[in-house]
């Protein structure tokens, strides 16, 4: 690998080092832990919709980014999304921010169901007293959905503004009933993937799971919205054919590295999973000048 390529190996999220807090294994979850919302999110029960009573003052804490949700990194919640417009009157960050969480479970439901949506039926369930941030709240819900939890939404009637939510990528499993029963696994899908693809295609164990780490994700220990994610990855993605895990030959002791499998290659493409790892790391794909290039002549080769 380039070492010039913004030292992916040793830092797979490539954030300065002060904004990531350290953390062990069994040590606090960060702010989000202490908003609880995003696994009530993921892991409410019955499938109702949220409609009642208005969330916790915790909630200011939350949904966070992807980065903020798998590991310690800085920036756990939204901030006020309208700070700095000129002119505008906006509620309270924690008001704004639980009624981003209210969406996104609102929204897990839906893509439960396999039902459309649409923007009066949001309004109604997840933001009362809120119709004027309607387009705040919903960038910052979807984006959630996206980086965490893997799911997509397409607008089908730009008229009444109704959406098909499925999973991103291209990606046609959802994991749902693997972990944590009901939590979509797609984003996690994706998550593995990138680190895979970042790592020259071939983790080693120990590159693997030190970017898995960085992410608040430790082999054995329950992660508080996926489970327990060696044996998630290692077997149910294994089983599902998006992971291939295997001894390296004449390794003595024995040692292990992660590569796709035939079904991430069939599914999805580098470019699309380099496009997922930039919007994350918030760079041009084309800052990755190795990997784009790998990951263009790779689209090529598809036509």
């Amino acid at each position: 690998m380039d070492p010039t390529e913004n030292n992916q190996s040793s830092n797979f999220w490539d954030i300065p080092e002060t904004q990531i807090e350290e953390r062990g294994p069994g040590g606090a979850q960060g702010p989000i832990a202490e908003a609880g919302e995003v696994e009530a999110i993921a892991t409410a029960p019955g499938d109702e919709p949220a409609e009642g009573p208005p969330s916790s003052p915790q909630s200011a804490e939350g949904p966070p980014s992807l980065p903020t949700v798998m590991g310690p990194i800085a920036g756990a919640s939204f901030g006020n999304p309208l700070a700095g417009v000129p002119g505008t009157e906006f509620p309270s960050q924690v008001g704004l921010n639980g009624k981003i969480i209210d969406l996104v479970r609102f929204l897990l439901v839906k893509f439960r169901r396999m039902e459309l949506t649409c923007k009066e039926e949001m309004i109604l369930r997840a933001m009362r007293d809120y119709e004027e941030h309607y387009y705040v709240i919903f960038s910052k819900a979807a984006e959630c959905m996206k980086l965490i939890f893997g799911i997509d939404m397409l607008e089908v009637d730009p008229f009444v503004h109704s959406y098909f939510l499925f999973p991103a990528l291209g990606i046609t499993y959802d994991g749902m009933l693997h972990g944590v029963i009901g939590v979509p696994k797609t984003g996690l899908v994706i998550i593995v993937l990138c680190v895979i693809f970042i790592e020259d295609n071939c983790a080693s164990e120990e590159a693997f799971w030190n970017a898995m780490n960085i992410l608040g994700m430790y082999a054995g220990v329950d992660h508080f919205i996926f489970g327990e994610p060696r044996s998630l990855i290692t077997e149910d993605f294994v089983e599902e054919g998006y992971v291939e895990y295997r001894q390296v030959p004449n390794s003595l002791p024995p040692r292990f590295e992660f590569l796709w499998g035939p079904r991430a290659y069939a599914e999805t493409t580098k470019m699309k999973i380099l496009e997922f790892y930039a919007s994350i790391v918030r760079q041009d794909p084309r800052s990755y000048p190795e990997k784009y290039a790998e990951a263009l002549r790779e689209e090529q080769e598809r036509v």
